[in-house]
């Protein structure tokens, strides 16, 4: 019969780390070194092993784990270069470094599953004492799991990427989600024909006449997370090297892509396994252009007039870069095919081919992207009011690296992950109290005449 597990306190569970420093550690360490011939390396899998022991020694729960992390705000890495390096030896050499933060696909921490009694076994103790990364860890990379990238680091890949993020960038109503789905209440709010907000009506009424009740219709805007992720991989040779020749490239790779992929479904999305996009939402306005394959002037105050009043002081224009020379060659006659000399109208005349184009339309400022549909189609150009256009973040950015898919290419396979939904905030465009045309905070021309 095993003999009963002893659980101990604190003090002599803390007392019993002290122990094994001299013992464990020491071999561990010596054992090791011998056989790495990496410079770099060594002194890394030294700190692994001394940080996993006072790891140990005050466990705490994936929490704290996170607060701690945001509070060092780089986890205690120096750079990010070093935060990559330590993802690859979790995964090629089997070793965590205890600094890393590893999130599952429901954005919790993974911990070692061990039971109260178990961790005061030597040989579990032990175990993580040497800095083995857990089951939970190596069963295989997570589809939506992966290592938290800290504030610092975030921040520095989140600027990045912003630069060229348009829905993020310009206004979006941000809100953090807690768990998968998140329930935002919205009013329906469609038309002001006889009341305001789905419901709400106003009465003149005699001081001593009754009066009338009367309340808003409310509704629930439901976002639900879905995973965006994207794939690169780097030379093994690469970080042998140096880790700081990885950081540039895992920086500008994921910079970049993640906002792209974000702000392409953000504005075109179905809604299905990914955002719904503002062009695809009931609430978007299309105005019917004046020409095929051509934007007029008569477009550009036809879509100016559908925008909600309040809108207008908010938005910005989105463009395809097709559309650009048309807004160069803009002339007033609306059967005019192109400008002619003295009538151009989005361009100063006086100013010829010298200076820079406006920036600005209707006093507006506009955005060329390729992210919208091409000249001719519906979206080409628009102008749309994003604080009306929720993005609810449940995963923030994790990293991870496989070492199984390359493997004869002796390659590694970086992957990021994050969680996210968004769609517009409206169901419906809005009828004014008087006049017949709808409008909205999402207006666009249509695709024919």
């Amino acid at each position: 019969m095993p003999p009963e597990t002893h659980k101990l306190n604190e003090e002599e569970f803390e007392a019993l780390v002290k122990e094994k420093v001299g013992q464990v550690a020491a071999e561990q360490v010596k054992t090791i070194l011998e056989g790495e011939k990496d410079e770099y390396l060594k002194p890394q899998i030294e700190e692994q092993i001394k940080a996993a022991l006072a790891n140990i020694a005050k466990p705490s729960s994936p929490d704290s784990k996170i607060i701690k992390a945001k509070e060092k705000g780089n986890g205690g890495f120096d750079t990010f270069g070093k935060f990559l390096s330590s993802i690859f030896v979790a995964r090629h050499f089997n070793l965590l470094d205890p600094r890393l933060v590893y999130v599952d696909s429901n954005g919790r921490v993974a911990k070692p599953n061990l039971a109260d009694n178990e961790r005061t076994h030597g040989a579990e103790i032990e175990k993580v004492m040497q800095g083995k990364i857990e089951k939970v860890m190596t069963e295989g990379v997570d589809s939506a799991g992966g290592f938290l990238v800290f504030e610092q680091y975030w921040n520095q890949i989140f600027e990045l990427g912003i630069e060229d993020s348009i829905v993020r960038r310009n206004g979006a109503f941000i809100i953090p989600m807690s768990s998968d789905t998140l329930n935002v209440p919205r009013i329906n709010d469609t038309t002001h024909a006889s009341t305001l907000y789905g419901g709400v009506a106003g009465y003149w009424t005699e001081e001593t006449g009754s009066k009338q009740s009367s309340e808003p219709v409310w509704g629930d805007c439901k976002l639900t997370a879905h995973e965006l992720s994207g794939y690169t991989a780097a030379s093994n040779a690469l970080l042998a090297d140096s880790a700081m020749s990885l950081e540039p490239i895992i920086r500008r790779l994921f910079g970049t892509a993640w906002p792209y992929f974000e702000d392409v479904a953000f504005i075109n999305g179905n809604g299905v396994g990914q955002p719904l996009g503002f062009l695809q939402s009931g609430a978007l306005v299309t105005v019917t252009r004046q020409a095929n394959n051509a934007v007029r002037w008569n477009d550009i105050s036809n879509i100016w007039g559908r925008v909600l009043p309040t809108s207008r002081k908010r938005g910005f224009w989105i463009i395809n870069h097709e559309v650009l020379p048309h807004m160069i060659r803009m002339v007033a006659e609306n059967a005019a095919p192109a400008a002619t000399a003295g009538h151009v109208i989005w361009i100063n005349p006086n100013q010829g081919a010298a200076n820079q184009i406006p920036g600005t339309i209707m006093g507006r400022p506009f955005i060329e992207s390729e992210k919208v549909p091409a000249l001719g189609t519906q979206g080409d150009i628009g102008f749309y009011d994003l604080s009306y256009y929720l993005v609810g973040d449940r995963q923030p950015l994790t990293i991870d690296a496989s070492t199984h898919v390359y493997f004869l290419n002796n390659k590694t396979a970086w992957r990021f992950v994050i969680r996210v939904d968004g769609q517009p905030w409206l169901q419906s465009p809005l009828t004014p109290r008087n006049g017949t045309n709808t409008l909205s905070p999402f207006v666009c021309l249509s695709s024919t005449s």
